[in-house]
C-alpha cells in the first residue's frame, strides 16, 4: 500500500508538470524496469521517449482539428490504378508528400470534372502536412469567401484573413466555380496575392479551365492575374476521367 500511494503521488506530480504521457505510462514502465532490470539511467530515457512521442501526437492532432478537414483522405485509399491518367500522375503526385514544395511555395493545382478525385488528392496533401505539423487550412471557396465576408461587414477581416494568408498550405475546394461578385473577387485575388507574395502554398481543385475563369469573376483582368499567380509556381494535374460515377454503374 506505501508504493501504492507513492506512484500515484508521483502520478500526481507529473500531471501537474504538465507530463501526461509520462503519468499515464509510468506504471507500466516501472514493472518492465523490475522485470528486465533496467538501469535508473534506461527507464528514464524511456519515460522521456514516451513523453515526446505524445507531444508530437498531440500536436498533431491540434493540426488536424485546426485545419478544418471535413473528412479525413489518406493517399493508400487512392486508387491510382483506376485510369491512364491517376497511373501517369502517381510519381508527381507522391513526390509531393515529402512536403519540399513548401518551402519553394509550389501551388498543387487539381483540375477535372466532378468526381475525378481532385478533392481527395488535395486532402491527402493537407493531412501530410498536418502530420508534419504545418498549418494546413481546408476549406472550400464558398466558405472562405463568405467567412470573409461576413468580417469585413463586422470590422473582423483582418483577423480572419490572417488564418487565411498565414496558413503553410491553404487548400481551397472548388475555386472559381462559383460566379463572385466584385466583393469576394476582391477577397480571393487579396488571399492569392498575399500568399503569392510571401512564398505560401496555395492548392486548389476547380472544374473550370483557366481560360473560363472570366466566367466566374466580374473582372477579366483580376481573374488572369490571379490564374498567372497561382501557376508561375505550380504542379498541376489534371484528372480527366469521373471515378465517383464509374464505381456507381
Amino acid at each position: 500500500m506505501k508504493n501504492r500511494d507513492k506512484l500515484e503521488e508521483l502520478i500526481a506530480k507529473l500531471r501537474w508538470l504538465k507530463l501526461p504521457s509520462m503519468a499515464q505510462c509510468v506504471e507500466e514502465l516501472l514493472d518492465q524496469a523490475a522485470k528486465r532490470n533496467l538501469t535508473p539511467l534506461e527507464l528514464l530515457h524511456r519515460l522521456c521517449d514516451e513523453e515526446s512521442s505524445g507531444r508530437l501526437q498531440r500536436a498533431v492532432e491540434r493540426r488536424i482539428k485546426a485545419a478544418g478537414f471535413p473528412e479525413i483522405n489518406t493517399v493508400d485509399a487512392f486508387d491510382f490504378s483506376f485510369s491512364l491518367c491517376r497511373k501517369k500522375l502517381r510519381a508527381r503526385f507522391l513526390a509531393l508528400l515529402e512536403l519540399g514544395f513548401l518551402a519553394r511555395g509550389v501551388n498543387p493545382l487539381f483540375l477535372g470534372v466532378p468526381g475525378a478525385g481532385k478533392t481527395f488528392l488535395s486532402r491527402c496533401l493537407a493531412y501530410r502536412a498536418c502530420q508534419s505539423q504545418k498549418r494546413v487550412v481546408a476549406t472550400t471557396a464558398a466558405r472562405m469567401l463568405n467567412e470573409l465576408s461576413g468580417a469585413e461587414i463586422h470590422g473582423d477581416l483582418e483577423r480572419k484573413m490572417r488564418r487565411y494568408v498565414k496558413a503553410d498550405l491553404l487548400v481551397i475546394d472548388d475555386f472559381a466555380t462559383l460566379a463572385m461578385d466584385q466583393g469576394q473577387a476582391k477577397l480571393a485575388f487579396e488571399v492569392i496575392s498575399e500568399r503569392y507574395d510571401h512564398r505560401r502554398s496555395t492548392s486548389i481543385t476547380t472544374n473550370r479551365p483557366f481560360k473560363d475563369w472570366t466566367k466566374v469573376f466580374p473582372d477579366a483582368l483580376n481573374a488572369q492575374i490571379i490564374a498567372e499567380r497561382l501557376t508561375e509556381r505550380a504542379e498541376v494535374f489534371s484528372l480527366e476521367k469521373g471515378y465517383r460515377m464509374a464505381k456507381r454503374r
